[in-house]
């Protein structure tokens, strides 16, 4: 069941959409224009002791100067999705000639005949409201409910009309649902010849710790693009959809929030956020641009793998490499992806081999992320993209035995252990990223060298391509060193 929220800028849209989602998902700013692509979110609800599945649409101001055409465009695709719409209007401004120009556009297109429209009167904060009402019946619509999406007033009653009209739909189904968790236990392989009682112990409370955060992950893998603006991100977020899911232009800072899109590529299911792009510190702007890094870290932080987009033409610049940190921070797997190829092709002195190898330079701590060369535009590379996607998620969900891992990095750390510390146990906590904890006699006598070729050796042992690996060490509590 889809519920497509529209009106003209400013009038509180993107602020419903939170407040019916349940959190801070679309920007709100007073700057008119702030949302362009329309934004798709699952949300749950209970109303009247039933849950039901929705997916919440919201869209770009009808109306506003800039891509207008474009944001009519993504307006138009998702009311053709509609099973109800919220034509929002902003109760204290009255009803302007501009609502009466978007209400007639969807009159115009024959909606309001075949699907439910609720006029939404937003920034209802007071209760004289009879005058502020009484004006919008002009429009003809039947279902008129006062609210304040800022401050939760009405949003109830607003939920029970909606409810009450899609179960009069005839598409309707009943979504009441009972869940039932799942109890799925991992064997958990320890050596207690290996590990003393404490330590056995906090080896299984890692383990059951991160049983239970899996279960709570979601099942569809979350892919964030990000990169500069204007590098091709929404092209390839359109050329993997096959359709114009994003607003493409060339004016810098097109899209400013996360836009999610659950896209079934080649039989499988992903959820691909398209972000905006992310100038360097001293040349971001104030209000939107400062919110559109704020989401495109928090993409990052619920993604299990990004795609570095970077631009074939212009080069590898110290911003990529920013954006690469932050990337590597947040613990997200990783493919680079150098786009534009095409404006390349013909250059005799630029090959893909020397551009890689200016891009290993310039970043040089994701040596371990693969690189593909593409053209969105066109579509090309999108194969080799995603047989690498697959392949670096599922080496990223690989977990090893205490036992596999500990015998293997015994054995390795006699070839590099200048000061001879003793590794004990060493046990992986978590796959997302992959976290290793080494138990030692002495944290201080491993040189970080040493941890660097643990890394190197357990990537050529068991892979984990395109995955930043996390190798932490404490001192073993059964270490008889002072």
């Amino acid at each position: 069941m889809n519920i497509v929220i529209v009106g003209r800028p400013n009038v509180g849209k993107s602020s419903l959409f939170n407040r019916l989602l349940g959190k801070k998902r679309s920007l709100v700013l007073d700057t008119p224009g702030v949302t362009r692509d329309r934004i798709v979110e699952p949300v749950e609800w209970w109303v009247r002791a039933k849950q039901y599945h929705i997916n919440l649409i919201d869209t770009g101001g009808l109306g506003h100067e800039f891509f207008k055409k474009e944001i009519q465009t993504q307006v138009n695709t998702a009311l053709e999705e509609a099973t109800i719409v919220y034509f929002v209007m902003d109760i204290r401004a009255g009803l302007t000639r501009d609502d009466k120009d978007v209400f007639h556009e969807l009159r115009r297109s024959g909606l309001k005949d075949k699907t439910p429209v609720i006029a939404v009167l937003n920034k209802a904060d007071h209760d004289r409201l009879d005058d502020e009402v009484s004006q919008f019946y002009e429009l003809g619509l039947e279902h008129l409910i006062p609210i304040s999406a800022e401050h939760g007033l009405g949003i109830e009653d607003l939920k029970d009309l909606t409810i009450d009209l899609l179960e009069k739909s005839p598409e309707f189904e009943d979504l009441t649902e009972i869940i039932e968790e799942e109890e799925n236990e991992e064997e958990i392989d320890e050596d207690l010849e290996l590990v003393d009682l404490d330590e056995s112990e906090v080896l299984e409370e890692s383990e059951e710790a991160e049983e239970a955060q899996e279960k709570r992950a979601p099942r569809i893998a979350s892919i964030a693009i990000v990169g500069q603006p204007n590098v091709g991100k929404s092209t390839m977020l359109n050329a993997i959809c096959g359709e114009e899911r994003a607003i493409v232009s060339p004016i810098a800072g097109t899209t400013v929030d996360s836009i999610d899109t659950k896209i079934n590529w080649n039989g499988k299911d992903f959820i691909f956020v398209d972000t905006a792009g992310i100038r360097r510190k001293n040349k971001t702007e104030q209000g939107i641009e400062v919110l559109s890094v704020v989401q495109t870290r928090k993409a990052l932080e619920r993604a299990s793998l990004a795609i570095l987009m970077i631009d074939a033409e212009k080069g590898v610049y110290d911003q990529d490499e920013k954006i690469a940190g932050m990337i590597e921070e947040a613990g997200c797997s990783v493919i680079l992806v150098l786009n534009k190829w095409d404006t390349q092709v013909n250059n005799d002195d630029f090959s893909q081999k020397l551009a890689e190898e200016q891009l290993r330079k310039q970043i040089r701590f994701l040596g371990w992320a693969p690189l593909v060369f593409t053209t969105a535009k066109d579509g090309v590379g999108l194969d080799r993209l995603y047989r690498l996607i697959q392949g670096v998620l599922q080496q990223r969900t690989l977990k090893l035995t205490t036992k596999d891992v500990t015998e293997f990095i015994r054995s390795e750390v006699e070839i590099q252990n200048p000061d001879n510390a003793k590794f004990y146990m060493v046990q992986q906590t978590s796959r997302n990223p992959p976290t290793f904890i080494a138990h030692v006699s002495d944290p201080r006598k491993i040189h970080f060298s040493t941890v660097r070729h643990l890394i190197k050796t357990i990537r050529e042992r068991w892979g984990y391509q395109g995955t930043p690996i996390r190798f932490n060490l404490v001192k073993a509590k059964n270490s008889r060193e002072k």
